[in-house]
């Protein structure tokens, strides 16, 4: 029922019908005959928490759908008078000769099409992908793989000529399919497709994790052999230096130090056991953008300093906020949980699914599996 939708909501509700002849499906929350599921019950059975319909969709420019081959994608709406190179950076960064590239961490785009009412509207389709940062880091090497690949894919877009311009925390995603197997709600992340139970996942460390820059809305494209300087700092992060001035500044620095402020905010302020990693994101966040190193630069630095790691990248993320004890405690359980986990799996191993297979999503949200697959468990992937 209309009413008992958001504004947002209201929005992709209209279009229901519009996007089902593209061949997505909405949640039936927003189908123009929805009727809540608790509706007309009483007692507990009346509490809409109990319901997977009940939960709403709070960002107003992405909502999650289904295919016609059953797959959970996210559709995204693109305003083209607010952001008119969004979508053409989007598609040239996801284009078949880009994609084939492994250092590309850029969202692959599925679809893209144009509203059926309003001209300015355009959509672009995604896979279904989670925080960076959900479910938590458990050891170094996991925490290094994931800051490798994130330098791997600035030096790519950068290599192509596109300064990403916000390339902040809740801009990474990943791609979680083989750690959560079983799938999760797109909204409520921390619960099953059928809000029935808590997330199920495996270990960063057994599967392939993929992640990727989402939101090209502050991208800029230049032209071969020259930079285009640009004025403004509309980002989410204002702790850029030449965002507090009002002259024009190159965005590929700008670019290296919203990454290396991430690095800090994400990973060393939060974990232990990382400290030699502090000069480097020292340096790319210095505050004159001509001390900064250039991406790639930055990412031949971090591949010197993962040797220095190779002893210990196997151990146990620390958190800031441990006391001594507690970190000691916590080890001994992570190191004793882990060799009873190893002998298990020599004995038994599981199946792992390789780089590349195809998965789907059931009708009810669950991920299925199309195959068996390949031991890619590794310390840090060489992408």
């Amino acid at each position: 029922m209309a009413h008992d939708l958001s504004n947002n909501e209201l929005f992709w509700c209209k279009r229901y019908s519009f996007l089902l002849s593209k061949g997505y499906t909405l949640r039936v929350r927003y189908s123009p005959s929805w009727v809540p599921s608790w509706r007309d019950k009483r007692g507990t059975e009346g509490l809409p928490r109990l319901y997977e319909d009940h939960v709403e969709n709070v960002n107003p420019d992405t909502l999650d759908a289904t295919s016609h081959n059953g797959t959970v994608v996210f559709i995204k709406k693109i305003y083209r008078d607010e952001h008119p190179f969004e979508e053409d950076l989007a598609l040239y960064l996801s284009s078949e000769r880009l994609r084939k590239d492994p250092a590309n961490h850029c969202v692959p785009i599925i679809d893209h099409f144009e509203d059926d009412e309003e001209e300015d509207i355009h959509y672009i389709v995604m896979p279904l992908l989670r925080p960076f940062n959900h479910p938590e880091f458990e050891t170094v090497a996991e925490a290094l793989d994931c800051m490798k690949q994130a330098l791997q894919g600035l030096k790519f877009m950068h290599d192509n000529r596109v300064s990403h311009g916000d390339c902040v925390a809740s801009n990474i995603m990943m791609d979680a399919k083989y750690l959560c197997p079983n799938g999760w709600h797109p909204i409520a992340i921390e619960e099953t497709p059928n809000l029935k139970g808590n997330l199920q996942h495996r270990k960063r460390s057994d599967v392939e994790v993929v992640y990727y820059f989402i939101d090209f809305g502050l991208s800029t494209r230049h032209p071969q052999g020259r930079t285009q300087f640009v004025t403004g700092g509309t980002a989410r992060d204002k702790t850029v230096p030449e965002f507090k001035l009002n002259i024009p500044y190159d965005p590929f620095k700008a670019d290296v130090f919203i990454l290396g402020h991430m690095f800090q905010t994400e990973f060393l302020t939060k974990y232990r056991r990382l400290e030699n990693l502090d000069p480097l994101t020292r340096l790319m966040t210095a505050p004159s953008p001509d001390e900064r190193p250039t991406a790639e630069d930055a990412l031949k630095s971090f591949e010197r300093i993962l040797n220095i790691f190779s002893t210990s990248s196997q151990q146990r993320l620390r958190r800031i906020d441990e006391s001594e004890a507690e970190s000691i405690a916590q080890d001994f359980a992570f190191a004793t949980k882990h060799s009873i986990n190893h002998i298990w799996s020599f004995t038994f191993p599981p199946p792992k699914p390789s780089h590349g297979e195809e998965t789907g999503q059931s009708e009810t949200g669950v991920t299925e599996q199309a195959g068996k697959g390949t031991d890619l468990s590794m310390i840090l992937r060489s992408r």
